[in-house]
């Protein structure tokens, strides 16, 4: 009996002795410090699915801003050239393409309602002469009392109305962008006016033929100053406060790969667009040689004023993932391996995102294809 509870004393303290250990072993787990989570990709993998590293708060993305836009014309150049009555298209003497200066004739239209208002201006001119002649003979008449006060009187009155007539008839000319009849070439240019161009110029578009019937909602020339366009862009309402008149802008063209185009900003529109939340901002671009072409679309890199960046530690938007319920980045520690960094974020834009916490300047960081690498750490 006796060796009995012996062996069994010794078998419950080797196994209290045991479970000792173990949870000790079990403690000292739980409370080691874990390292940084990491993840790794092979470095062609890198490579091929466009994963690019640059220092975090250095590279051309913590100073620029990029936008999608389009090439317009300058409107202030820009001259959209019609009739106000309508008519019929009597000569054409210009083509899409050619160049024009300020008062080219583009072609002819005929218009009956014009020479309506040509011949009044003639009946009127001559009853104004006429009246005038006579308020002149009445008042000689008046002087040697060969005629009465009243009929002098009347003279003038005829007189007065008839110049009042003409200075209508010649309103109503101006009005329909005619100049006043000569008596000698009235039959040859009744009811014709002469569509002239009002700027120098490219006709860009020519929509009328000889013998067209036109109406004033129709544009027959349009005549643009193509030596300088507009890049007409959407910022995002968040990035706005980032932008200032003047700032230097290069826009990247598809029809031209490998040119880069420089511009100013010279308008921000005051208002907010209600379905896109976009500001419209334009881009004055130089086109001296006439390469580039209203319509194009672009990307524009938008450099940021010096004070904006300064004491700030802006990072490429794409560059900062969410990770669980944590902003992320991924810092490159060697080729292919990446630590996963929580970060505090302060302003958040679509292109650039300011970092409070969690990365200082010079640390490389994945800037383009983050997102690849959080779906790895997903996975983990």
């Amino acid at each position: 009996m006796t060796v009995a509870v012996a062996g069994m004393t010794t078998g419950m303290v080797a196994g209290c002795n045991k479970s000792a250990a173990s949870e000790k072993t079990q403690t000292t787990a739980a409370t080691a410090p874990q390292g940084p989570r990491t993840v790794k990709l092979e470095v062609e993998s890198l490579k091929r699915l466009g994963v690019r590293v640059e220092p975090a708060g250095a590279g051309a993305h913590s100073s620029t801003l990029r936008v999608p836009g389009t090439l317009d014309y300058n409107y202030d150049h820009y001259a959209e050239i019609g009739v106000p009555l309508e008519g019929r298209v009597a000569t054409v003497s210009v083509r899409a393409g050619d160049p024009v200066k300020k008062g080219k004739v583009l072609g002819t239209v005929v218009i009956p309602s014009i020479a309506s208002a040509q011949a009044e201006f003639l009946s009127a001119q001559a009853a104004a002469t006429a009246a005038a002649k006579n308020r002149t003979r009445e008042a000689e008449l008046l002087q040697r009392q060969l005629t009465t006060a009243r009929e002098a009187e009347v003279a003038r009155s005829e007189a007065d109305q008839a110049q009042a007539n003409l200075a209508a008839a010649e309103a109503r000319l101006h009005a329909l962008r005619v100049g006043v009849p000569q008596n000698e070439n009235v039959v040859a240019t009744a009811g014709t006016l002469a569509l002239t161009s009002p700027i120098d110029g490219v006709v860009v578009s020519r929509k009328v033929n000889l013998g067209a019937f036109i109406q004033p909602a129709d544009k027959a020339f349009i005549v643009a100053d193509l030596s300088e366009l507009w890049a007409t862009l959407d910022v995002h309402e968040s990035d706005v406060s980032y932008l200032k008149m003047g700032a230097e802008v290069e826009l990247q063209i598809d029809a031209h790969p490998g040119q880069v185009f420089k511009g100013k900003i010279t308008l921000l529109d005051p208002q907010v667009g209600g379905l896109t939340r976009a500001v419209r901002a334009r881009v004055s671009v130089p086109n001296p040689d006439g390469q580039l072409k209203p319509g194009l679309f672009l990307r524009a890199q938008i450099k940021l004023p010096a004070d904006t960046a300064a004491g700030r530690m802006l990072v490429a938007g794409g560059a900062v993932q969410p990770l669980g319920e944590e902003d992320v980045v991924f810092v490159e520690r060697e080729p292919g391996t990446f630590e996963i960094r929580p970060v505090k974020v302060g302003r958040r834009t679509i292109d650039l995102v300011e970092v409070l916490e969690g990365v200082t300047s010079g640390e490389r960081i994945a800037v383009e294809g983050a997102f690849l690498l959080r779906g790895e750490a997903s996975k983990q």
